[in-house]
């Protein structure tokens, strides 16, 4: 059995260690995001939501495992390496999955942008089409005559 000092400890290392993967993971998230959205209010918003999702999913977890023994090992600093280590591992698959959401974001908005951008070019092209047509249709009539 662990004493409230103990706990206490894994509480507060886990918390300092999510902290600072919490913060990493923002400061490089905006760089990505405003790669992503064209408006840098829409990017720094999403990155702040994405931000605070991190860390509740994180520090619900780290309170969770901090009274959690996944292993029957035998001293305080045996329960202490193996539950922190499985706050790192935990943070490591919650970083992992933020950093796929980020890519399936990027992905999806680099589709919408190309499938836009290809719908203009193909509607610029037959405007133009169009066009050629018309003055074709238009000038035949008149350019025909000269050849009496």
């Amino acid at each position: 059995m662990l004493d409230t000092g103990t706990y206490l400890f894994i509480v507060v290392v886990g918390a300092i260690i999510t902290l600072v993967v919490g913060q990493i993971l923002m400061r490089s998230g905006i760089g990505f995001l405003r790669d992503v959205f064209d408006s840098e209010e829409t990017a720094v918003s999403t990155n702040r939501l994405l931000g605070v999702l991190f860390h509740l999913v994180a520090l619900g977890f780290l309170a969770l495992i901090s009274t959690y023994r996944p292993f029957d090992v035998q001293g305080t600093v045996q329960i202490v390496i193996t539950q922190l280590g499985g706050v790192m591992l935990l943070l490591g698959v919650l970083h992992g999955l933020t950093l796929l959401l980020l890519a399936r974001v990027r992905s999806r908005r680099r589709s919408e942008t190309i499938e836009s951008e290809m719908s203009s070019q193909y509607e610029q092209q037959r405007r133009a089409r169009q066009t050629q047509r018309q003055q074709v249709i238009e000038g035949g009539p008149s350019s025909g005559g000269g050849g009496r």
